[in-house]
């Protein structure tokens, strides 16, 4: 079921409850139509708790989902803490690599430094061997294309400057320390690139992640307090159908007692009874039936009228309460048994509550109970009898009733 579904329906119970409590009619509503209404409430309340059912179910799964995203958001907190040591280490190793790439950058300083200086040195020594010489040793030097070929030239002249090899040794070893510092300072500085880009990388999924997992949570929250609120409503509907319900009901028993008392006003029977039932619609007779729970052929001691469930049961005559027994009371379920000043005795079975207690005294036409499909029974009925003075059970439609 949907929000939209939920709140469709709730708007269209809203519109039945105004018509059913709100709505005066110019006349006085039968049993029958206020049945109808009672019937159409009863209707409604289903309705609702079908739908409060379906609430209930995606709540359910909205919090199954909601502890398992929270297990998966305590894994990815692992994650994190884990990445995040990655990170410092990474993090340690660039600061490592920056602070050995800086001593390199000193140290490369200091080597073409002493490169220059050797190379100052050198050739101040070839000028003053060419000053007291006719070689060209200035030309021959400053003639060369590159570091390998002034080497090849310097074999040209090797012959006026052996006796100073040393000064052209330090200032080869001068050149080649400072390649070899460039060369590795280049490696150092790759490294860091790289270690700096794949921390960003992490950094970037890390964020990425977190920021998942609080989306999802955050949606799951709000889903759910929405659903909890839709469920809240609903609650707060089914209340208020529920008093409609009582309402209603006991506007079918004011009903039913006048619709009775009108009927039967002025028309007494041998027994003095009046018919205990809004209704007069019989499902078994008395006498031998076919039992339709032990499906065999049995006596059957009373009537069964067929009777809504939760209708009122009126005392067919004023006497006083032998037995108002809630229970099994020998498949009779929740019943009442009246004894008559005529020598007659009532039974009123299968009730779904009882109205009196035992010892009272009732009137005729008072309410002793209320319709119901309790004890041995398969259906809402009234299950009447009547005994007589002996204690044997006779036909109750043996007597006239209007």
């Amino acid at each position: 079921m949907s929000k939209r579904g939920f709140f469709h329906t709730v708007l269209a119970l809203t519109l039945v409850a105004a018509l059913l409590a709100g709505a005066v009619p110019a006349y006085a509503a039968t049993s029958g139509e206020i049945q109808d209404e009672l019937d159409e409430l009863n209707g409604q309340r289903s309705d609702i708790q079908e739908e409060m059912g379906s609430i209930q179910t995606r709540i359910d799964s909205l919090e199954y989902e909601q502890a398992n995203t929270l297990e998966k958001k305590q894994m990815l907190d692992q994650k994190i803490q884990l990445a995040g040591q990655e990170l410092e280490v990474l993090a340690e190793q660039i600061a490592i690599g920056d602070g050995y790439l800086t001593s390199l950058q000193e140290d490369l300083e200091k080597a073409r430094q002493e490169e220059a200086d050797q190379r100052q040195r050198w050739q101040e020594r070839v000028r003053a061997m060419e000053e007291s010489s006719d070689v060209g040793y200035i030309q021959v030097l400053f003639e060369s294309d590159s570091f390998s070929d002034l080497l090849t030239r310097l074999d040209l002249v090797g012959e006026v400057m052996a006796y100073d090899e040393q000064l052209a040794a330090e200032y080869v070893a001068a050149r080649e320390q400072v390649q070899g510092l460039e060369s590795q300072a280049e490696i150092v500085r790759e490294q860091n690139e790289q270690r700096r880009a794949e921390w960003q990388e992490k950094q970037t999924l890390l964020e990425a992640d977190v920021a998942a997992a609080n989306q999802l949570m955050t949606s799951l929250e709000d889903n759910l307090e929405d659903y909890q609120q839709m469920m809240k409503q609903a609650a707060a509907w089914e209340a208020e159908v529920e008093a409609l319900i009582a309402e209603k009901k006991q506007e079918l028993l004011d009903a039913q007692m006048l619709e009775q008392m009108g009927n039967q006003a002025g028309v007494v029977n041998q027994a003095g009874f009046i018919w205990p039932s809004y209704t007069k619609q019989i499902n078994s007779y008395f006498g031998n039936r076919w039992h339709p729970i032990s499906g065999v052929w049995t006596g059957h001691k009373g009537v069964d009228i067929n009777a809504n469930y939760g209708s009122a049961v009126w005392c067919a005559a004023a006497g006083t309460v032998i037995k108002a027994s809630i229970g099994w009371n020998g498949g009779f379920g929740n019943v009442v048994m009246v004894m008559h000043p005529s020598g007659y005795t009532t039974i009123y079975a299968h009730l779904s509550s009882i109205a009196v207690v035992t010892g009272q005294s009732v009137a005729q036409g008072q309410a002793v109970g209320y319709v119901g499909s309790t004890g041995n029974s398969t259906g809402s009925h009234l299950h009447f009898e009547v005994h007589d003075l002996y204690g044997s059970p006779v036909d109750p439609l043996a007597f006239s009733y209007p």
